[in-house]
C-alpha cells in the first residue's frame, strides 16, 4: 500500500521534486562550495522521456565547431553546448510536457538567479520563451539546444 502510494506521487510530481533537487543542488553549489552537479539533474529525464536526437534539426550541431573562430576553447566550447542541451532536455522536453512555457522560462530564470544573482540572470527568461516557442513549434531539443547555445555565446562575447 505504501509503495504504491510512494509510486503515484512519485510519476505525479516527479518534475517538481527533480526541479527542487536542481535548486538545491544549485544552492549548495554557490552558498557552500558544493561541487555543482546540476548537469546529473538536468539529464536525469534522458530516462524517462523519448527525445528523437536524429531530426531535421540535427544538421545544426555542425555549426558548433565555429566557436572556435570566436576564440573560444574546447573546454569552454563543451561546456556550453553541454550545459545547454542538458538544460533544454530538462526544462523543454522534461518539464513542458507538463507546464506552460510561460510557466517553465520562470522556472528556466530561478537557477540562473541563484548561481549568477544579477539583473542579467533574470532576464534568461526572455530567450528562455523562444527557445519554448521553438521547442513547441518543432518538437526539437536540438533547435532548442543551437538557440540556447548562440544565444549563451552572445551573451558570453557582450558580458
Amino acid at each position: 500500500m505504501i509503495g504504491r502510494a510512494i509510486g503515484f506521487y512519485t510519476k505525479k510530481y516527479s518534475e517538481i521534486f527533480l526541479y527542487l533537487c536542481l535548486l538545491v543542488l544549485l544552492s549548495l553549489h554557490k552558498f557552500f562550495g558544493f561541487a555543482n552537479l546540476s548537469f546529473f539533474v538536468l539529464l536525469l529525464p534522458l530516462l524517462f522521456v523519448d527525445i528523437k536526437l536524429l531530426d531535421r534539426w540535427a544538421f545544426l550541431w555542425l555549426f558548433y565547431p565555429l566557436l572556435f573562430l570566436l576564440g573560444f576553447g574546447l573546454d569552454e566550447m563543451l561546456n556550453l553546448a553541454l550545459y545547454a542541451f542538458a538544460e533544454e532536455v530538462f526544462f523543454r522536453a522534461y518539464l513542458m510536457r507538463k507546464y506552460s512555457n510561460l510557466l517553465v522560462s520562470l522556472m528556466f530564470a530561478l537557477p540562473h538567479f541563484i548561481l549568477y544573482q544579477n539583473l542579467q540572470s533574470l532576464l534568461t527568461f526572455f530567450p528562455s520563451l523562444l527557445f519554448g516557442y521553438a521547442y513547441s513549434k518543432t518538437g526539437s531539443v536540438n533547435l532548442a539546444t543551437s538557440l540556447h547555445l548562440w544565444a549563451n555565446v552572445i551573451a558570453r562575447i557582450f558580458y
